[in-house]
């Protein structure tokens, strides 16, 4: 259903066959070992015959067992080295041995040694797992609604069945119908638990939690950053949930991305040439983008602006960002960012002077659906003339990481890139020259599928499918300028967008998701480029003007200017930011929608207390109305008090072991024992018709609770210590 790879198709059959394996083993005399070995056995034979299968079928059986194994070595390798895995088919070969683990236990667990969670928590943690992490149409989060339910019916009869083993030993007189009614309630519970989880507001930002997941080289995101190289080939779905961007970016499969509206961006005015920057790129290897070690320092508004490197013709603008992710940590905003009213998680590396090179700026506060804020950046109003007068003097920081290429690079790609710059005498007419020829002579595809595994995915790009999307446009402008000797580097972000001139803002949605190229000139600092041909080309005017946004702020501005600005900014920082005009969305309508939602939830949680209260009152009363389960639950009380009775103990012998743990409820104990006998062993199988049960339980249930409570921690007292 997930769709992601081809091949998939046969993971519902593999998975079905290993239930009906695991029923038929389960159900025979073999033992465990030899049950167990018997399903390894042909586990190994149906995944790799029905994984075999999607195979070409020219190929023998041989050749395809073969081809099968030396894949899964080649990406062991792979992984190993740190390597790029573009093989769609080794996920299916994966995920369909785990398919088979899943079926046969859960089928070995249920009806060999009944271990209910053993059947339900490896299947759900896995299908969590895809519905967690799938973006794409199918409602798979149906399949995990079903899924729960029907696992909780599971677990409600796994307990029953237990119980009913009990009774039976205790020569317990029940109703059968009880199967129905237990049923009937678990689905209830089921229900009423689905729908809290449904309307249960989404996790708040807390700093402890996000200094964890905002920490850029854990374990968590180094896992990510494994998946996505190791199974590049998958399809990616714009994901609207969570940060889309990571620290690694491989050239892979087919993108879907969805409409979902991302973020609202209010600016003083309509501005040409915007990107929204999420993260930059500076390392190219094997089909896969990724970032130098970088330091994470934490900055907080009261600090000022981060200290970047000084640039020239740079203007400063203010903008503030609505976000509609949730739970989302990284901060948009056009490039370069120098300040924002948010405590913030910088990744970057120092230039010669101690400057920093950002990389990535990510919120220390987790952003949840409608937060806001500011941001201050410097963004480039460089004209033509002076890019291509700009020196090419690079600085060590420069050349040291914006220069590299891989050893996959072709001689064909290179002596293209050496055409194409052939007889230009600056790096910006260089660039602008391999832009536009990605421009007009590769088409503009983003279902192509993941170059063969051992062709270099720029090459193949460039000279045999000349089909592309962004991220395999930017990384052939990138590297072909680099081989020519010019710095560049690649940015995950959004595209601008669509401008609403009654507000000044960019709405920006998930389908704006796009990649480009940063191209360094000195004096200058990084400049965008845009290669893509599905979206406009960067206009630059021909020469410095000063008519930019019709004003007469000075487009020149240096890093050293910003702090004079500062004061006359609209909104300080690390203060809340006022609403002037239509220039952003008012906070107090945000606030009144915000309150008006949490007390619909509230509300809803409350009914769904109230009824589950009411429910669990009247089941309650049909106990403690009947004498039988009265008893029987006197039974389930004594067990709290650590009481074990034997099948031979009558009646009123148990009734002895409880009084003599319990002497307060002396009256009450032998009034309901006495009618449960009557009922089940007189001749008439009749209690006193006016004995109420209940009564006597008003008066037991305290004394119960509080023998439970003075047991336990008697037993917490006496606990050794280590």
């Amino acid at each position: 259903q997930a769709d992601l790879t081809e091949g998939t198709h046969v993971l519902p059959i593999i998975g079905g066959t290993a239930v009906l394996i695991g029923f038929l083993l389960a159900k025979s005399r073999f033992s465990g070992r030899t049950a167990h070995s018997m399903a390894l056995i042909y586990g190994f034979i149906i995944v790799g015959y029905l994984v075999g299968t999607t195979l070409p079928e020219t190929m023998s059986w041989h050749d395809r067992i073969i081809n099968l194994g030396s894949r899964q070595i080649e990406w062991l390798s792979k992984a190993s080295t740190g390597g790029t895995s573009r093989d769609g088919l080794i996920f299916v070969l994966q995920t369909a041995a785990i398919f088979w683990l899943l079926g046969y236990s859960a089928a070995w667990y249920t009806f060999r040694k009944p271990r209910v969670w053993r059947a339900v928590l490896p299947a759900g943690f896995v299908l969590l797992s895809v519905v967690y992490y799938y973006y794409g149409a199918k409602p798979l989060l149906y399949y995990l609604a079903i899924y729960v339910i029907l696992a909780l019916l599971l677990v409600a009869r796994t307990h029953l069945a237990a119980q009913e083993q009990i009774w039976r030993k205790m020569a317990v007189r029940y109703e059968r119908s009880i199967y129905t009614n237990f049923l009937q309630t678990g689905l209830v519970v089921a229900l009423l638990l689905l729908s809290l989880a449904y309307v249960m507001p989404t996790f708040a930002a807390n700093t402890q939690v996000n200094d964890v997941f905002s920490d850029t080289r854990g374990p968590w995101r180094d896992f990510q950053a494994a998946w996505t190289r190791l199974f590049a080939a998958l399809r990616a779905y714009g994901i609207t949930t969570n940060d889309p961007y990571q620290d690694t970016m491989t050239l892979g499969g087919p993108r879907t991305v969805s409409d979902d509206l991302v973020m609202d961006i209010y600016v003083p005015r309509q501005l040409p040439n915007l990107y929204w920057r999420a993260i930059t790129m500076d390392t190219y290897e094997d089909g896969s983008w990724s970032t130098k070690d970088q330091d994470t320092s934490l900055h907080f508004p009261d600090d000022g602006f981060l200290p970047v490197v000084s640039t020239s013709s740079r203007q400063v603008i203010t903008q503030t960002i609505v976000n509609y992710l949730p739970n989302s940590s990284i901060i948009y905003a056009a490039p370069e960012i120098v300040g924002s009213s948010r405590q913030m998680f910088v990744d970057s590396t120092m230039d010669d002077a101690g400057k920093q090179v950002i990389s990535a700026i990510r919120s220390r506060f987790v952003l949840t659906l409608g937060d806001d804020y500011d941001v201050t950046s410097r963004i480039s109003v460089a004209d033509e003339l002076s890019l291509q007068m700009a020196s090419t003097d690079y600085p060590d920081w420069v050349t040291d990481t914006y220069l590299q290429i891989p050893n996959s690079l072709t001689p064909e790609t290179l002596a293209l890139a050496a055409q194409l710059t052939a007889g230009l005498g600056n790096p910006y007419d260089k660039a602008t020259a391999v832009q536009n020829y990605l421009r007009e002579n590769i088409t503009y595809n983003d279902q192509i599928d993941s170059p063969p595994a051992d062709a270099d995915p720029i090459h193949y790009t460039l000279f045999e499918s000349q089909e592309a999307y962004c991220t395999y446009y930017a990384s052939a402008m990138a590297i072909m300028l680099r081989s020519q000797g010019i710095p560049t580097r690649i940015v995950n972000g959004y595209a601008q967008g669509d401008f609403d001139e009654e507000t000044n803002s960019y709405r920006v949605r998930a389908s704006n998701a796009h990649t480009w190229v940063d191209v360094y000139f000195p004096d200058y600092g990084w400049i965008q480029f845009e290669p893509t041909a599905s979206i406009p080309v960067v206009v630059r005017q021909p020469r410095l003007v000063n008519e930019l946004h019709n004003s007469t702020e000075d487009p020149f501005l240096n890093f050293d200017d910003i702090e004079d600005i500062r004061a006359e900014d609209e909104s300080r920082f690390g203060e809340e930011p006022k609403a002037t005009g239509n220039t952003r969305l008012p906070t107090e309508a945000w606030m009144d929608r915000i309150f008006v939602w949490q007390t619909a939830v509230a509300v809803i949680i409350l009914g769904i207390a109230i009824l589950l209260m009411w429910v669990a009152n009247e089941f309650n009363k049909q106990v403690e109305s009947d004498v039988a389960r009265s008893y029987a639950r006197l039974e389930s009380w004594a067990g709290w008090l650590g009481l074990k009775f034997q099948t031979a103990n009558t009646p009123y012998e148990r009734a002895d072991h409880i009084l003599a743990e319990m002497p307060e409820g002396s009256t009450q104990v032998q009034n309901l024992t006495q009618q449960y006998v009557l009922r089940e062993y007189s001749a008439e199988h009749k209690h006193d018709e006016s004995f109420s049960p209940r009564d006597e339980w008003r008066t037991l249930r305290p004394l119960f609770l509080r023998k439970s409570i003075q047991r336990r921690l008697e037993k917490w007292r006496r606990k050794p210590e280590i």
